[in-house]
C-alpha cells in the first residue's frame, strides 16, 4: 500500500488530519486553496483563458446528503470550452477549512469572500439543489459584484409546505440528535455505511452520464472528491450542516423573488420517484411537487429567464442531461444588460 493510501485510511479513522492528507497528496488537475476570510476554500478552475462573466457552480445535495464539487465533474469540463469556470467547495466540504458551524447561510457570505479574492468582476451563479439557498441570500445582499444571471437546478423551493418537508426527518433528527451523534461519529462508526452509500452513488453515475460526453466525464475527480465524504471530520460536517438546514430555512423563507437579473429554473421530475415508493404519503409528496412547479416557473416568469421543465429525469440531472444545462447557460449569456 502506497503512504498517500495509507494516509487517506487514517484520516477515515479519525488518526490524522485534512492538512496533513493535503500535503501528502497532488491535488487534481486545476484545483488549488484559496484563502479568504481567514479560512481556506477548495476550488477548482477551468477555462481560465476565456473572457465575459465567470461561471460560479454551487454544489447541494443528492438523497444521500453528500454535497460537493464532485457532482460537477461532468459539467465543469463541459462548460469550460466555453467559459471561465469555478467550483467552490463551502466550509467543511472536499478540502476546505473545517468549521463548527457550517451551513448554507454562512456560504452565502463565504461567497463573497471568495469571489473578491478571485478579483472576478462579474459571474452567472448556477446552484443545485439545496445551494439554492446560499445562490439566492448571496444574490439579495450582494451589492457591489455584477450579476449575470441565476441558473437554479431543482432548486429548494422557499414556500410553506416544502419547508415543512424539508425540515422534517432527517433534518429534524439531525438537529435534535448532533451533540451525541458528533462523538458517535468519531469513532468510525458510520464508515462503512458512507463507503456503501458512496459505491451507490457512483454506479448510479456510470449509468447517467450518456455515452456521447462519457469521454469528458472526469472520473479522477469525481472519485477524489467521494473519498474527502469518507473521512470522519466530513461526516461530522456533514451533520452539523443538516442540523443547521432548519434555520437555513428559515432565512431562504423570507426572500422575495429575485428579479434584478434573470433567473432560469430547470426543473426535474425527481420527487415522482419518492411518491412512487412512498404511496401512503402520495398526497403530502404530491403538493409538494406542485407547489415546487409553482414557484419555479412563477421566479423565472417574474425574473424574465426560462423555466426548462424535465420529464423521466433522476435529480443528479447534472450528470443525465449536461446538454440541457449548458444550453441554459448559453441562453442566459446572451441574455442583454438592462
Amino acid at each position: 500500500m502506497t503512504l498517500l493510501k495509507w494516509l487517506v485510511v487514517y484520516a477515515v479513522m479519525g488518526w490524522i488530519s485534512t492538512a496533513e492528507v493535503k500535503a501528502a497528496e497532488a491535488l487534481p488537475e486545476g484545483v488549488r486553496i484559496i484563502k479568504a476570510g481567514g479560512a481556506e476554500f477548495q476550488l477548482r478552475s477551468a477555462g481560465l483563458e476565456h473572457k465575459g462573466p465567470a461561471v460560479v457552480l454551487l454544489s447541494g445535495p443528492n438523497e444521500h446528503w453528500h454535497s460537493d464539487s464532485g457532482w460537477f465533474a461532468l459539467l465543469q469540463p463541459m462548460l469550460a470550452a466555453k467559459y471561465r469556470t469555478y467550483t467552490i467547495d463551502r466550509l467543511g466540504q472536499g478540502l476546505s477549512s473545517e468549521v463548527n458551524n457550517p451551513s448554507y447561510r454562512r456560504f452565502s457570505e463565504d461567497l463573497a469572500v471568495v469571489l473578491r479574492a478571485l478579483n472576478e468582476p462579474e459571474i452567472l451563479l448556477l446552484s443545485f439543489a439545496s445551494s439554492s439557498v446560499s445562490g439566492l441570500l448571496f444574490a439579495h445582499q450582494n451589492s457591489r459584484l455584477k450579476i449575470q444571471a441565476l441558473l437554479l437546478i431543482d432548486p429548494d423551493i422557499p414556500l410553506p409546505g416544502s419547508i415543512a418537508l424539508y425540515k422534517g426527518y432527517p433534518a429534524d433528527w439531525y438537529k435534535a440528535n448532533l451533540a451525541q451523534l458528533l462523538p458517535e461519529l468519531k469513532t468510525g462508526v458510520w464508515t462503512d455505511r458512507t463507503a456503501k452509500k458512496l459505491q451507490q452513488e457512483r454506479q448510479l453515475v456510470q449509468k447517467l452520464v450518456p455515452a456521447d460526453y462519457a469521454s469528458q466525464m472526469d472520473w479522477a475527480y469525481f472519485d477524489f472528491m467521494a473519498q474527502q465524504r469518507l473521512r470522519i471530520e466530513r461526516q461530522q460536517s456533514r451533520a452539523k450542516e443538516i442540523a443547521a438546514y432548519a434555520d437555513d430555512l428559515d432565512a431562504y423563507q423570507a426572500l422575495p423573488f429575485y428579479t434584478k437579473r434573470p433567473v432560469s429554473v430547470i426543473n426535474s421530475d425527481f420527487e415522482q420517484q419518492q411518491i412512487n415508493q412512498n404511496p401512503e404519503q402520495k398526497s403530502l409528496l404530491q403538493a409538494w411537487q406542485q407547489e415546487g412547479d409553482g414557484w419555479s416557473k412563477e421566479q423565472a416568469q417574474r425574473s424574465g429567464g426560462q423555466y426548462i421543465e424535465l420529464k423521466d429525469s433522476d435529480h443528479l440531472v447534472l450528470f443525465q442531461q449536461p446538454a440541457v444545462i449548458t444550453k441554459a447557460v448559453d441562453w442566459l449569456m446572451a441574455f442583454p444588460e438592462k
